[in-house]
């Protein structure tokens, strides 16, 4: 119900740690999540796994706004998601385009995890899923969404993008 308020979502998690699970709790909460880190002036970095996503994908829109707002947004796109190759090489342009730092996974390794990273001056969170970040597939399968600011949590998502990110 915190999602539910005008509140900051990004305080609210800072607090306590959240967990929902979707489709019994609305998808809208993780797009509210994102699209306050998209706009908020304190947030400064924004890194996120995706495997699937849909074609009008709401966060592949709220990410290039966060890019044209001024964040560093990194984004790991699996090309390899069955049956979605093609739209997940169109968006990953469209993502490029807007100035977001693209990387197509590790070579010999499939990222199948699903992870948000907000880096911001009065503290980090992290959202890390079991599903998609796929709004259609949201309203249909049966997932888990745990959002945190435990250092240790957060530390293990920083050492996730570290690596995926590291020269080989």
């Amino acid at each position: 119900p915190e999602f539910n308020t005008n509140n900051s979502v990004l305080n609210v998690i800072r607090r306590k740690d959240r967990f929902i699970h979707v489709p019994y709790y609305s998808f809208d909460a993780y797009l509210r999540f994102l699209g306050e880190a998209a706009l908020s002036p304190d947030v400064k970095v924004i890194k996120i796994t995706l495997y699937r996503l849909a074609k009008d994908s709401k966060v592949v829109a709220t990410l290039i706004d966060a890019a044209k707002n001024g964040k560093r947004v990194t984004a790991v796109i699996e090309l390899l998601a069955r049956f979605d190759e093609a739209n997940n090489i169109t968006l990953s342009k469209e993502m490029q385009d807007a100035g977001i730092n693209v990387i197509f996974g590790v070579e010999g390794l499939k990222i199948h995890s699903k992870l948000t990273l907000i880096e911001a001056r009065s503290g980090d969170v992290v959202c890390i899923g079991t599903g998609n970040f796929h709004e259609g597939n949201a309203r249909v399968y049966t997932d888990c969404l745990l959002f945190t600011a435990a250092k240790n949590i957060v530390k293990d998502v920083k050492n996730v993008f570290e690596f995926i990110q590291a020269p080989f």
